[in-house]
């Protein structure tokens, strides 16, 4: 069992921001038919799925769809930028939804105060329904002040420099730094360290392609395919056996984990 598994429903984002590394990869969105085989292969392997690796989720044309074919075995977590939140803002069977409130810009066309008030006006809705909200701010982000005190009056509590506040019920906000996208042509090197990749997660990407984590956004480690494959062969693989023990030992074993200093930061 992992404790939950990303799947890239759409590798397509409405946005271009700069501290996103994005993909090389062909733009698609996950088929219907695809994503029923998804679940099938998925089921007994872990209770929470992430509808998250690159892309923005909520651009896919069957979203609503995928929520309710996923909501019947699965708990749905959902990662998204946050302009297009009203489009789940009356769905009943979200567990989580995080809003990365870092990806404002004023060239994507809105202003601060109208994209934080879609925002709120669709959490107030969904927090209806149970649903977990989870704030994301990166530290040093352009308008994370002005994002801070708009939290503080909409929630009426004091965030002052914390990095992780509970702002209500079922409401959190939280600061993290930010990471260095693993890639092969990084300077930054490391043998040693770990990571929770092959241990308590993996990622899907939108063509089947499994990946150890949600920052593998070009599939360079490619484990298998979940439609070619069954997704316990591909954990008995021996690249997916050496990397999880490798990281169980803290030593990286493949080239772009050597590259990667996500776990060291977030630990």
């Amino acid at each position: 069992m992992f404790k939950k598994i990303y799947v890239e429903i759409t590798n397509v984002c409405n946005l271009h921001c700069s501290f996103c590394k994005g993909t090389k990869r062909e733009k698609s969105f996950l088929s219907v038919e695809n994503f029923s085989v998804l679940l099938k292969k998925l089921e007994g392997y872990t209770k929470y799925l992430y509808f998250h690796v690159m892309g923005e989720p909520l651009m896919h044309p069957h979203l609503q769809t995928f929520i309710s074919m996923a909501s019947e075995h699965f708990f749905v977590n959902i990662t998204t930028n946050g302009y297009l939140i009203n489009q789940i803002a009356f769905n009943r069977k979200i567990r989580q939804v995080n809003i990365s409130l870092h990806s404002f810009r004023l060239e994507n066309g809105i202003s601060l105060e109208t994209y934080l008030e879609n925002i709120f006006r669709s959490v107030d809705s969904l927090l209806q329904y149970g649903t977990i909200i989870n704030y994301r701010l990166w530290v040093n982000s352009p308008f994370g002040e002005k994002i801070v005190v708009a939290l503080e009056r909409k929630y009426g509590v004091k965030i002052l420099h914390e990095r992780e506040v509970r702002l209500g019920e079922r409401i959190y906000f939280e600061v993290e730094e930010e990471f260095i996208w693993p890639s092969l042509d990084n300077d930054y090197f490391s043998l040693d360290g770990s990571c929770m990749g092959c241990r308590t997660h993996i990622g899907i990407l939108v063509d089947g392609t499994v990946v150890p984590c949600c920052l593998d956004s070009d599939g360079v480690i490619a484990l298998g395919n979940i439609y070619k494959q069954e997704l316990n062969d591909i954990i008995e693989g021996d690249l997916f056996k050496k990397m999880k023990e490798g990281f169980l030992q803290h030593k990286k074993v493949h080239p772009l984990c050597k590259k990667c200093n996500f776990y060291t930061l977030r630990k």
